[in-house]
């Protein structure tokens, strides 16, 4: 899968990820995009997962709704559910094999809100909370320490940006270490670390997987 991140306080939200996606048994590509924002609608936000069925581009499929200026930011949220508990479901039924996609999004309506969406083979977990906090996906979060929920409001949003690239950079040389130490581990996360920063939650709310 991949490993993403969103962690957010009162000076912003940072959005981290990895950048490699798997396109065949032990064959990846180390470019893709995984976090993005969006300025003018205040909306910043991660995904990972199922990337591509039936020659669609799900994380392309998201980002289209997500810049959808026609949508409120909850029918947006909605959409999205009821799209990729169609495809996982679909997926899983297919190839027999867990389907999965995990979207951490941030926004801001009358408060400060971090939204995750975990959707495995057509069942969701839909969480809402409230910043200051952090938010994960992917399986990178199996392999790691949990990152603490809260405690961040002390960090400026540039050292915000430093301790999200160093969370992903470490979860990135984790997976690489089990695979070196154990051969039945598929290194499916690497490549670059790439964020995405917003502005501060005066402009801004939050979404997630």
């Amino acid at each position: 899968m991949s490993y993403i991140c969103v962690i957010g306080n009162e000076n912003g939200i940072v959005a981290g990820s990895d950048s490699r996606e798997t396109i065949a048994p032990n064959k990846f590509l180390d470019n893709r995009q995984k976090v993005f924002v969006d300025k003018k609608q205040n909306l910043i936000w991660a995904c990972c997962g199922i990337t591509k069925y039936n020659g669609i581009d799900y994380i392309d499929v998201v980002e289209s709704i997500l810049r959808d200026t026609n949508l409120s930011f909850i029918e947006k949220i909605d959409r999205l559910q009821i799209m990729i508990e169609r495809v996982t479901k679909e997926c899983y039924n297919y190839i027999g094999n867990g389907s999965a996609m995990d979207i951490l999004i941030g926004y801001k309506l009358k408060r400060k809100i971090l939204i995750r969406m975990n959707i495995q083979n057509g069942k969701v977990k839909r969480n809402t909370f409230f910043a200051p906090l952090a938010i994960e996906g992917g399986s990178g979060k199996m392999i790691m320490n949990k990152l603490p929920l809260k405690d961040y409001n002390h960090l400026s949003l540039k050292e915000l940006e430093v301790y999200v690239k160093s969370r992903v950079q470490e979860t990135i040389d984790k997976d690489k270490e089990i695979s070196i130490n154990d051969s039945t581990h598929v290194n499916n996360i690497g490549g670059k670390v790439r964020t995405v920063t917003s502005v501060s939650y005066t402009h801004l709310t939050l979404p997630t997987t």
